[in-house]
C-alpha cells in the first residue's frame, strides 16, 4: 500500500514538473540573471539589466521599441522627407544617462553636431534613428548599450554597458 501510495506521489510530481505547471511565470527569452545576460550577448541577442528595464519602464513606459532594441518616443514631428544613407544631418542633442547625469550637449555648446548618417561616425542607435527622422522632429531616444557605447563604454563619463537617453532634434539634412 506505501509502495502503491509512493508510485501514485512520483508519477504526479514527473507530470507536474515535464507539463511545466509550476514553472515561473516570467517573459520566454528574458535572461533571470546578468550570466544568462552575457550569454546571450554571445549570441548576438543582448539584454537590458533588469534594473534598466525596470527604470525604463517607469521613465519612459509609451516608448516605442524598434527590432534592434532602440527605443523612442516623439516628441515634436517633422515635415517632409527622411534623410537616407550618406546625406550630412544637423541636429541637436542633449545626452544623459539612465539616472538623468548629463554627459554631453550641443545646446550648452551652442552649436549642432553636423555628421553623415547612416555610415558609421556616430553610435549606431542614432544612425537607426536619424535615418527615421524628419526636419524639424524632436524625439527622445532611450539607447541600450550595444547600440551605444558597447560593453566597454566610454571613459570617463559613459560606464561599461551604460544605457544612453538622448533628447535630439533634426536640424536640417542635405
Amino acid at each position: 500500500m506505501y509502495l502503491a501510495l509512493l508510485g501514485v506521489i512520483l508519477i504526479t510530481i514527473a507530470i507536474v514538473v515535464r507539463s511545466g505547471m509550476l514553472a515561473r511565470n516570467s517573459p520566454k527569452d528574458r535572461p533571470i540573471n546578468s550570466a544568462m545576460r552575457e550569454a546571450l550577448e554571445g549570441s548576438g541577442r543582448p539584454q537590458l539589466s533588469t534594473e534598466d528595464a525596470m527604470l525604463i519602464g517607469l521613465k519612459f513606459n509609451t516608448a516605442r521599441v524598434t527590432d534592434t532594441g532602440l527605443m523612442y518616443m516623439e516628441r515634436q514631428r517633422g515635415t517632409g522627407a527622411m534623410p537616407t544613407r550618406g546625406q550630412k544631418v544637423t541636429a541637436h542633442y542633449d545626452g544623459k544617462l539612465l539616472d538623468g547625469s548629463p554627459f554631453d550637449s550641443s545646446y550648452s555648446r551652442g552649436v549642432p553636431l553636423t555628421f553623415t548618417v547612416g555610415v558609421g561616425q556616430v553610435i549606431k542607435g542614432w544612425d537607426e534613428a536619424f535615418l527615421t527622422m524628419k526636419k524639424g522632429e524632436k524625439r527622445t531616444l532611450i539607447v541600450p548599450y550595444w547600440l551605444g557605447y558597447g560593453v566597454a563604454g566610454k571613459s570617463p563619463s559613459i560606464p561599461p554597458r551604460t544605457t544612453l537617453v538622448f533628447e535630439v532634434e533634426l536640424v536640417d539634412f542635405q
